[in-house]
């Protein structure tokens, strides 16, 4: 059902000015990776409406073509190094289907846009965004666009947690297509000198990309959104999943994500079994 790739990376693309950097950056991670690309667009319909009565076919004939046009624009301008294709979905919930469909096309990754709006504090990203960082049984990158001049050098600040390693391997792709050199970025408040440790893991990681790194003592927030001006992205990683919404993403890729006014990228690794289930399901279906 889902193709042969060993490795597929989904984007979900709503905003046509949007569309083609996220999916610059699904292209980007597949490339890398040796793996192909599938584009997501949501045909949104009522949940109690006369769309009902029609199958999803007949949805996306009749009442679908803007859509269908813009995402076979972006297929096609994607078109190059990577296999892409599109998929047009049909639901009332936006979240339910690009989370089935991730699944269903047993997709690694899946890139989505972040566009700040004024929300209530309990929301960190967005309702559709949180839900679906919370729920996707796959890695997820949460990107927030910025100017598109060209990319020239990538800040990755890095933490304790599963998540760090995402950002790097991100950084890594988008450095290797765009010829671009790292900055590793260590914050401590006490200035350990432990806090070093990481840092050639993580850069070993990235080779043979070129990369810099350095340890700062001092406020995170401060520090990390201070020096994401002076790149044009920044990769996070997102802390441990926990109870409470806002433990979904941290603090620091928040405030660097709303402060920033370059590209910053949030990686949130899938851990646990719910990506041993992506798999599993997709088997039985």
């Amino acid at each position: 059902m889902g193709g042969t790739s060993d490795n597929r990376v989904a984007v979900a693309v709503a905003d046509p000015a949007h569309a083609p950097q996220l999916t610059r950056t699904a292209v980007d991670i597949a490339r890398e990776r040796d793996g192909d690309v599938i584009v997501l667009s949501v045909l949104v319909t009522e949940r109690e409406s006369p769309f009902s009565l029609f199958t999803d076919d007949v949805i996306i004939r009749e009442f679908g073509g803007e859509q269908q046009e813009i995402l076979d624009q972006v297929v096609e301008t994607a078109q190059g190094t990577v296999p892409v294709r599109g998929q047009l979905l049909v639901s009332y919930d936006i979240v339910r289907a690009l989370t089935d469909a991730v699944v269903k096309f047993d997709c690694d990754t899946l890139v989505i846009g972040w566009h700040e709006r004024e929300r209530p504090t309990e929301i960190v990203l967005g309702s559709n965004a949180d839900r679906i960082v919370a729920r996707a049984p796959c890695d997820v990158l949460v990107e927030k666009i910025g100017p598109a001049d060209g990319v020239e050098s990538i800040l990755v600040p890095i933490a304790e947690g599963p998540h760090a390693k995402l950002a790097a391997d991100v950084a890594r792709a988008i450095a290797l297509e765009n010829d671009a050199h790292v900055h590793l970025l260590r914050v401590v408040s006490d200035g350990k000198i432990e806090a070093e440790g990481l840092l050639p893991e993580i850069a070993d990681r990235i080779e043979p990309v070129q990369v810099w790194t350095e340890v700062r003592t001092g406020n995170a927030i401060k520090a990390v959104v201070d020096e994401a001006s002076k790149h044009d992205i920044t990769v996070l990683g997102s802390t441990r999943r926990g109870m409470l919404r806002r433990q979904l993403v941290g603090t620091v890729p928040q405030a660097v994500g709303r402060q920033s006014e370059t590209t910053v990228i949030i990686a949130r690794r899938a851990v646990g079994i719910r990506p041993r289930l992506n798999r599993l399901i997709r088997e039985t279906l």
